[in-house]
């Protein structure tokens, strides 16, 4: 069954899938309670349905569908490739999630997928998902910017394995001072061991 509620979207999901000779769309809808109702007295093993869908939209949908029929498979295709929408629906049961964006042979290819019993992500949302975490592992990690220069200096020779006493005569002040600004830098940074500030310093090029 396929559920939007433009009627030209339909119609072209309609004859994308109808074109495999192993698919057929027995019903559409255009929003999730007619869905719904069209569900009480027709089967199907799997729904491609739109998120923004008036009266009752994909996620209020995939709710009802988890708990009233769990045996058929939710391929969402929407416009929205934002996180907290594909974590919310597949939290809720979804088998796959793509987005408008992508080519139109994609969807036979989801939809098989899903019905093999596996996930089925776009690449588009994927790529998107990734460069999140790429941003949360930015963020994770402490900037240069709060270290003084002199801390800078002194992590640099750490990175280079110099002991805290060459570090001292390096820079012309007391082991004590060394000390101090090592003691320093594991605060600031939220590091316990002199390897973790030697990844460190690696990472943000200082040897």
């Amino acid at each position: 069954m396929v559920a939007d509620d433009h009627t030209f979207v339909r119609v072209g999901l309609k004859e994308l899938i109808n074109k495999d000779p192993g698919l057929t769309v027995v019903a559409e809808a255009k929003n999730g309670q007619e869905l719904l109702e069209i569900l009480a007295h027709k089967k199907c093993d799997v729904i491609v349905m739109d998120i923004s869908m008036p009266e009752m939209d994909g996620v209020a949908t995939i709710k009802e569908l988890s708990e009233k029929f769990k045996g058929i498979k939710v391929l969402i295709l929407s416009m929205l490739k934002d996180y907290p929408h594909f974590k919310e629906v597949m939290a809720h049961g979804a088998s796959g999630y793509m987005v408008k964006d992508d080519a139109p042979d994609q969807l036979v290819s989801a939809i098989k997928t899903i019905l093999r019993g596996k996930k089925y992500v776009s690449p588009l949302v994927t790529t998107m998902l990734a460069d999140r975490e790429m941003r949360s592992l930015d963020a994770a990690v402490p900037s240069l910017e709060i270290l003084t220069k002199r801390e800078k200096q002194i992590l640099a020779m750490i990175a280079k394995s110099m002991l805290n006493k060459n570090i001292a005569t390096k820079l012309k002040i007391s082991i004590r001072t060394v000390e101090h600004h090592r003691a320093n830098l594991t605060d600031k940074l939220g590091f316990k061991d002199t390897a973790s500030l030697v990844k460190y310093a690696l990472a943000k090029g200082l040897a």
